[in-house]
C-alpha cells in the first residue's frame, strides 16, 4: 500500500498500525495536503457480511457524530481488490495508555480528561450510538490550543449504531441475543451479561478508566477472563482513595467514580452531562469555580459537593466514603479478544444466586429504616377542618412567627407546636406550625407537617404555602430528600408538575434537575402525572426515529397543553439531519397531511 495513491486522491505514506482485521495507514491528500488516517478492511474479511457491515457503521457514527473530541470521518468507499476503506481524521499524539502506563494522574488532570471524553460520549449517545469499546487505547491525547491533553475519541468499530436514526435506511441487528462484545477489563456488568446496552454502559467503562488513571491499576483484574466478568457484575466496588497516593483523590471526587461504577444502570447518572457535571463539582470543590453553563443554586454555605451517594449535598455536611473491596493483584494484561459467547454467561449463574442473597440480606437491613413510616399504630390521617382561625388562635399565631423572624426562634417554635397540640383539627394552625419550622430552617419538621396535611387534604398541594416551603428545602443542606419524598408522593400530580419544571424548564435549583428527571421516570411517581405531562415526557425520552416520535404524539394528541407546543415547534423545522450540511427534514413523517401542524393548532385553540 505504502507509496500507492487511493481512490485518486489519497496518498499512502506509512503505516500505522496493523490488526487481525485490518490496518491503519498515515495518507495524505493530493490536492489540500492534509494529512488524515486511512484504515483498510483486509481483503479476506470482505467474504464474512457481518464485519463489513460493522465495518460500514463505523463509518457512518464517525461521520455523524461531529464533535471536536471525536476522531471523525471524511469519505469510505471500496478499493478495486474489494477492500474497504475508511478516512478518518489524522491523530498525532499519544495514547491514554501510555500516559497510565507511566504512574496515577493527578486528580485535576485525570477530570480534565474524562471530562472530555463524557463530552464526546453525550453527543454520540444523543444520536443513539453506544461506542462498547471505551478504554485508554482508544482515546489519544493531542496538543491543539495550547492544551497538551486534548482529548481525540477513537474506534467505533463495535459500537451499536442506529442507522434509520443518524441517516440511511435502518439494518437489522448485528448483536445477537447473548453475545457480548467489547474489552473485559472495561465491560458495563450489563455488557458482561449480554443484555441491552447505552449511554450508561459507556459510563462505567470511563468510570473504570477514571479509576486507572487516578489509581494506576484497574478496580478489577484477573487472568481468569471470567472471574473477571463476575467481579463487574457482582463485586464490591471499591474506593479510590484507599488505592491512589494517600491525599491524592477528594472524598466527592472517590464519591463520583463509586457512582459511575454502579452495578446497576441506573444508580449511576442519567447521561454523561450530568456525570462530567459532577465530576467538575467534585473537582473544584464548588459551583462557583465551575464555567457558568454547569453552576446550580447555591447551599447556604455556597458551596455544593457531592455525597457518597453521588448526590449533590452541602459541602459541610459530614460524608461516608464507600466501602472498599478485596485488593486486586496489579498485573496489566495483555489486549484479549472481543467476542464472547453465551458459555460466558452460564459460567456467571452461580453469581446470581449471591445477588439475590445480598438482597436480601439489605432489604432485612432496610427494613428498622421504615418501620416508623410504615407502623401498624401510627393513627389514620382525619380530614381537617379548613374554617379560618378564630381571632386569638390568628394572633397567637402571628405572635409566634413574628418571634421566629426576630431571632427568638427557639420560644417561636415551641409557641406553635403547644397551638398545633390544642387544635389537632386546625389547617390553617398546623400550616403556619409548617412555616414556623421552615422559616427555623427545621426543613425536616417542616416537609413532615406539609406531609400529614396532604394525606388528611389532597387539595392542600395547590397552597401557596407548600410553593415557599418545597423552595426553602430545595436551596437548603439538609431538606433536599425530604422535600422530594414529598414532591414524589403526597403531593401527587401538582408535585409532578413541580418536578417537570425542574428537570426541564429550568425552573428551581439547577444542580437538581437530573435528580427531578429520574423521579419522573419511576413508575410510581408517573402514574401520578396527569396525561398532557406523561406525553410530554415520553416525547423527551422518545428514539430519534420520526415514526416513534409520531406514534407518541397520535397517542396524547388530544391530552397534549401548552407544556408540549416547545417540543412540538422545534420540530416544525425541516432541516438538520443527513449529510455534512444537516440539510434533510429529520420528521417528515411528521408532514404527511399537515400531521404535526394539526395537533399544534389544536393545542392553540385551547389556550
Amino acid at each position: 500500500m505504502i507509496g500507492k495513491t487511493i481512490a485518486g486522491r489519497y496518498k499512502v505514506e506509512a503505516r500505522l498500525g496493523e490488526g487481525g482485521m485490518g490496518s491503519v495507514y498515515r495518507v495524505e491528500h493530493t490536492h489540500m495536503r492534509k494529512r488524515l488516517a486511512l484504515k483498510v478492511l483486509h481483503r479476506e474479511m470482505t467474504s464474512q457480511a457481518e464485519i463489513v457491515a460493522r465495518f460500514e457503521r463505523e463509518a457512518m457514527a464517525a461521520a455523524h457524530i461531529e464533535h471536536p473530541n471525536v476522531a471523525g470521518a471524511t469519505d469510505f468507499g471500496k478499493l478495486e481488490d474489494g477492500s474497504c476503506y475508511l478516512v478518518l481524521e489524522y491523530v498525532e499524539g499519544t495514547s491514554l495508555r501510555s500516559q497510565i502506563d507511566e504512574g496515577p494522574l493527578p486528580q485535576a488532570r485525570a477530570v480534565h480528561i474524562t471530562v472530555q471524553i463524557l463530552g464526546a460520549l453525550k453527543r454520540a449517545h444523543e444520536l443513539g450510538i453506544v461506542h462498547r469499546d471505551l478504554k485508554p487505547e482508544n482515546v489519544h491525547l493531542v496538543d491543539k490550543d495550547g492544551d497538551p491533553d486534548f482529548v481525540k475519541v477513537l474506534d467505533f468499530g463495535i459500537a451499536r449504531v442506529p442507522i434509520g436514526a443518524i441517516g440511511g435506511e435502518a439494518g437489522p441487528s448485528l448483536t445477537r441475543a447473548g453475545m457480548v462484545y467489547g474489552t473485559p477489563e472495561y465491560m458495563a456488568p450489563e455488557q458482561a451479561l449480554g443484555q441491552d446496552v447505552d449511554g450508561r454502559s459507556d459510563q462505567y467503562a470511563v468510570g473504570v478508566m477514571l479509576f486507572e488513571m487516578l489509581v494506576g491499576k484497574r478496580p478489577y483484574d484477573n487472568k481468569d477472563k471470567v472471574a473477571l466478568l463476575g467481579q463487574h457484575v457482582a463485586g464490591p466496588i471499591p474506593s479510590v482513595r484507599t488505592r491512589a497516593p494517600e491525599g491524592a483523590v477528594s472524598p466527592s471526587l472517590d464519591a463520583v467514580v463509586h457512582k459511575m461504577l454502579a452495578k446497576s444502570p441506573s444508580d449511576r447518572y442519567d447521561d454523561a452531562s450530568e456525570a462530567a457535571e459532577a465530576l467538575m463539582i467534585a473537582s473544584t470543590g464548588g459551583v462557583d469555580d465551575l464555567p457558568i453553563e454547569f453552576r446550580g443554586e447555591p447551599t447556604d454555605s455556597g458551596r455544593i459537593v457531592i455525597s457518597s451517594r453521588g448526590e449533590v449535598v452541602d459541602q459541610g455536611a459530614t460524608m461516608r466514603p464507600p466501602s472498599d473491596s478485596l485488593e486486586q493483584g496489579a498485573t496489566m494484561l495483555p489486549e484479549e479478544g472481543r467476542r464472547f459467547t453465551t458459555k460466558v454467561l452460564a459460567s456467571l449463574g452461580a453469581l446470581f444466586a449471591v445477588l439475590l442473597v445480598v438482597v436480601a440480606v439489605v432489604a432485612t437491613r432496610r427494613a428498622p429504616e421504615l418501620a416508623d413510616e410504615n407502623r401498624a399504630d401510627k393513627p389514620a390521617a382525619k380530614p381537617m377542618s379548613t374554617a379560618p382561625m378564630p381571632d386569638d388562635v390568628k394572633a397567637k399565631v402571628q405572635a409566634a412567627l413574628g418571634r421566629i423572624t426576630a431571632g427568638e426562634v427557639d420560644t417561636g417554635v415551641k409557641e406553635l407546636e403547644a397551638l398545633a397540640a390544642a387544635h389537632p383539627n386546625d389547617l390553617a394552625v398546623h400550616k403556619a406550625m409548617a412555616q414556623g419550622y421552615s422559616k427555623a430552617k427545621r426543613h425536616v419538621d417542616a416537609l413532615g407537617v406539609v406531609k400529614r396535611l396532604l394525606t388528611a387534604q389532597p387539595e392542600f398541594a395547590t397552597d401557596p404555602a407548600v410553593d415557599a416551603i418545597l423552595a426553602d428545602a430545595l436551596v437548603s443542606s439538609g431538606g433536599v430528600d425530604s422535600a422530594f419524598a414529598v414532591l414524589e408522593g403526597p403531593m401527587g400530580a401538582e408535585g409532578g408538575k413541580v418536578l417537570y419544571g425542574m428537570a426541564y424548564e429550568g425552573k428551581g435549583p439547577q444542580n437538581l434537575a437530573a435528580r427531578a428527571k429520574k423521579s419522573l421516570a419511576d413508575p410510581e411517581v408517573a402514574k401520578n402525572l396527569p396525561a398532557s405531562l406523561r406525553g410530554v415526557i415520553e416525547l423527551r425520552n422518545a428514539p430519534f426515529a420520526c415514526n416513534a416520535r409520531k406514534e407518541i404524539i397520535e397517542k396524547y394528541k388530544t391530552d397534549f397543553d401548552a407544556t408540549a407546543l416547545p417540543i412540538l415547534r422545534g420540530m416544525t423545522k425541516s432541516t438538520g439531519c443527513g449529510g455534512f450540511f444537516k440539510r434533510g427534514d429529520c420528521w417528515p413523517c411528521l408532514r404527511e397531511d399537515n400531521f404535526l401542524g394539526k395537533v399544534i393548532a389544536s393545542i392553540e385553540a385551547k389556550k
